[in-house]
């Protein structure tokens, strides 16, 4: 085993003082030598107070007003100073065991980003995978959508981010939601050597709902959210174009169809979350309507298929 290269926690919290304090003395409790950076993105004076006995072990970056997620998560790896960058939510917990091994394999297997395992508060896995391996391209958004726990090799990262930092200057809806999504697929698309680690440093604490919203107030997980969501990430695919090899062209209009059509289980996911009682009667009523053009819709539903295993082969076909 070589050296452990260095690793450090960045924390974007938002009024979160207690949670966040639960989670800083956990990480300092795992590894006193362990440098951690919280953006209190508030301010919140609760959040300084109670941070403040941890000394150098832990910098406290304060923004005088809101920025949201995005930022603090762009800020964090522009200003990180070790090797390896692991992202916390602010209401997670440290398990030093999973931490421990994920550092023993960062030594192994060098990387330019991991999908951990990520374990809810009953224990159940979440997201990840069992065994080490490489992280697929059909992959990407379920290993990334879902933020805490993600490690970033630093300089890989950083050089992803004049993409991310261009999306978010247009503002680019999916990129302020899922900015960990957009980097790791150019990351990808880039060469770069993602994997699945079969370790969770970081597992569900607290668990508050998330509150993101778009500037209109809609939620992110509203049916308008999601077709909003979509059309957002089928921007910024195109945009993309600009940002990866030609040699992976192919693969990102491959990544776009499939995004293109899971836009349907999404949003069947938002209605019965919000709209519950407009689901029992979705299907029927849809194929009450549709029972006029029968044979039109089953050619669609044939050429969609089509179109699904031609981008899939497409992805497996695709070597970094």
């Amino acid at each position: 085993m070589t050296d452990r290269p260095s690793l450090a926690v960045g924390i974007p919290t938002y009024f979160r003082s207690t949670d966040v304090a639960q989670l800083v003395n956990g990480l300092a409790a795992a590894d006193p030598t362990l440098p951690v950076t919280v953006i209190d993105d508030g301010p919140d004076p609760e959040t300084a107070r109670i941070l403040a006995g941890h000394g150098d072990q832990v910098r406290l970056v304060r923004h005088q007003t809101n920025r949201g997620y995005a930022a603090s998560f762009v800020e964090l790896i522009e200003g990180c100073g070790t090797d390896y960058l692991l992202v916390s939510a602010d209401d997670d917990l440290c398990d030093p065991t999973g931490l421990a091994r994920v550092r023993n394999m960062l030594a192994e297997t060098p990387l330019d980003f991991a999908a951990t395992q990520y374990l809810d508060r009953d224990g159940a896995l979440k997201r990840g995978r069992a065994t080490a391996g490489p992280l697929a391209l059909t992959e990407v958004r379920d290993a990334s959508g879902h933020a805490p726990g993600l490690i970033y090799r630093a300089t890989a990262a950083r050089a992803a981010l004049p993409f991310l930092r261009a999306r978010l200057e247009a503002g680019c809806y999916a990129a302020r939601l899922y900015p960990q999504t957009m980097l790791v697929y150019v990351m990808a698309l880039n060469g770069g050597d993602c994997r699945w680690l079969p370790a969770a440093p970081i597992t569900e604490g607290a668990a508050h709902a998330a509150a993101l919203s778009d500037l209109d107030g809609t939620a992110y997980n509203s049916p308008a959210g999601r077709l909003r969501e979509q059309e957002s990430f089928a921007a910024a695919f195109k945009a993309m174009a600009d940002a990866v090899p030609a040699t992976a062209q192919d693969a990102l209009a491959a990544i776009a169809r499939l995004h293109d059509q899971d836009a349907y289980r999404r949003f069947m996911r938002a209605l019965k979350l919000h709209h519950p009682d407009l689901v029992q009667t979705w299907i029927p009523g849809s194929l009450f309507y549709c029972r006029r053009s029968l044979p039109r819709h089953m050619l669609n539903l044939l050429a969609f298929a089509r179109a699904r295993r031609k981008a899939e082969r497409t992805l497996r076909g695709w070597r970094q």
